[in-house]
């Protein structure tokens, strides 16, 4: 089984907004997972496998808008 992050717009002109997660055992699973919990009123839906993201973390010690 493989967790899916799940985004979706409802319009061309706004961004992809995280929806929520399903779980499957693979992509079409996924989907239809997705269908079934975020229902049908989007106009664009992604899934993305979490095992794929790479999540890119700051040093403690760094902090926003200070230059070192």
């Amino acid at each position: 089984m493989e967790r899916y992050m799940v985004f979706a717009r409802t319009e061309y002109d706004e961004p992809l907004e995280h929806r929520g997660e399903v779980e499957a055992s693979g992509a079409e699973e996924a989907s239809k997972l997705a269908l079934e919990h975020y229902g049908k009123d989007w106009l664009e839906m992604s899934l993305v496998p979490v095992s794929e993201v790479y999540w890119a973390e700051r040093e403690e010690e760094t902090e926003v808008g200070v230059e070192a």
